[in-house]
């Protein structure tokens, strides 16, 4: 193929196709953080302040990945995980819990809500990204199915 076929200019099979994040958080400077960092790897973002706008978002867009936090201001994230995790149309999508609890999180409550990972904040950048990026790699092969 040379360098002026058709082909040659056709979408870069290397780049990561962009993918959805859901963040579902009511601190705005957590949320425009979060946003940010996961724009500046190319991928689209939608925001909620509370959790019923945060189940609405992922039951209507089906993200890629969903970003909860832990204390929302109607119920909490681990409750909106639960429900997520128990509804056949939302249940697949991985969801990292946020807290700025750090140690004193409650780890037997973050196992039985079915969240996928835990990250406390504030953040480690670098750990969020890898974090960010090792779900959205294996989100690929999830809805190519």
């Amino acid at each position: 193929m040379s360098v002026r076929s058709p082909a040659f200019f056709d979408a870069d099979r290397r780049k990561p196709k962009q993918k959805c994040v859901l963040i579902v958080e009511d601190n705005h400077l957590d949320t425009a953080l979060f946003s940010a960092l996961i724009e500046s790897q190319g991928h689209q973002v939608l925001k909620a302040g509370n959790a019923a706008d945060g189940l609405a978002l992922a039951r209507e867009n089906k993200p890629d990945l969903i970003i909860m936090d832990v204390r929302l201001p109607d119920i909490s994230g681990f409750e909106a995980t639960r429900t997520l995790k128990a509804e056949d149309a939302t249940r697949d999508i991985p969801i990292i819990v946020t807290s700025a609890y750090g140690p004193y999180a409650d780890k037997a409550e973050l196992r039985e809500c079915g969240c996928d990972a835990y990250m406390a904040t504030p953040i480690e950048i670098a750990g969020f990204i890898d974090l960010i990026h090792s779900f959205l790699s294996r989100s690929a092969t999830r809805k190519t199915g």
